[in-house]
């Protein structure tokens, strides 16, 4: 049941009138990489871009701590994707743990950019050891699906 109304929901999504995507990139080395994207930071971000040196940063962030819940605290992945779907403001964070990623900014600033693109991201080739966990949030509180 849950599929079937994730399936309609994203259905509706995807039918729905493109919005401009709006960026906000925060907390280590949010400067660097928001001059290497070339994006202004938004008060009304649409893609949110979360770099963390370490996990334990996340309480610093309870709201994104709150989305990202279980995947956050068990450190799935080193960049993980959090869709939170709604009608016509379909949200997205994405978390970044650097140290998974070597420091490497340029594949890091690689991946964000994609993740500016569109909901489905297609991922460069740079550092393929480090993994993407996508986590949609389904809304009315009907669950996630990762």
């Amino acid at each position: 049941m849950v599929v079937f109304i994730a399936a309609v929901f994203a259905l509706g999504v995807a039918l729905s009138p493109p919005r401009a995507t709006t960026v906000a990139v925060i907390w280590d080395r949010a400067d660097a990489v928001r001059a290497a994207l070339g994006v202004s930071q938004s008060a009304d971000a649409t893609v949110t871009i979360v770099l963390l040196n370490s996990w334990n940063s996340l309480r610093h962030l309870p709201d994104i701590a709150e989305l990202c819940w279980d995947a956050c605290y068990e450190r799935a992945a080193a960049q993980i994707t959090l869709t939170q779907m709604r009608f016509g403001a379909t949200r997205k964070v994405v978390i970044f743990h650097l140290p998974d990623f070597n420091r490497n900014l340029d594949c890091l600033v690689a991946r964000a950019g994609d993740e500016l693109v569109s909901l489905r991201a297609h991922f460069p080739s740079c550092d393929i050891s480090a993994a993407r966990l996508p986590v949609w949030i389904l809304p009315m509180g009907l669950g996630r699906i990762s």
